[in-house]
């Protein structure tokens, strides 16, 4: 197989999951694909040898975490309005479903990474320890932190 067909399989393979991941760090489409097209770049340009498949997944999730992050931390970075965020959500009048995904976007970027791994990407606390080089027991901590906090958030839920 030669260099493009992998790096179409491999597109295709993970690059919804990725856009979902940069979608709950960044909020809009435009940052999104920009940030996918840099972790694309840097797969084709710059990435390790990796030891598998579960491995080369990792790279490309942490790698579009980080770039995520480094873009909301730069400073030509544009403040987005939630309601002008595009969100893509089954069933759109409810309004539990959107208030949930504002929150979670609120969050911080330790909180917000491994809510998007366990609950949008089904990762296990063992998978989600190892793409984070964290230990099992911070994400198992950062998970009770953060349901804690859209617990807080979405208490007027609470009675419904």
């Amino acid at each position: 197989m030669d260099k493009n067909t992998d790096f179409k399989t491999i597109y295709n393979t993970y690059g919804e999951m990725l856009y979902r991941i940069a979608f709950v760090y960044l909020g809009n489409p435009q940052d999104t694909e920009d940030v996918l097209q840099d972790v694309f770049f840097a797969f084709l340009n710059n990435s390790p040898k990796f030891k598998d498949d579960e491995h080369q997944k990792a790279w490309l999730i942490r790698t579009t975490q980080n770039k995520a992050v480094n873009l909301l931390k730069s400073a030509s970075r544009k403040n987005v309005n939630i309601d002008d965020l595009q969100i893509h959500i089954k069933d759109t009048n409810n309004d539990l479903h959107i208030d949930i995904l504002k929150k979670v976007l609120s969050l911080s970027p330790k909180y917000k990474s491994v809510i998007v791994l366990y609950y949008y990407n089904d990762y296990s606390v063992n998978e989600i320890s190892q793409i984070l080089k964290i230990s099992k027991s911070a994400v198992k901590m950062r998970l009770k932190r953060s349901r804690e906090l859209l617990k807080i958030e979405l208490e007027d839920y609470e009675n419904e």
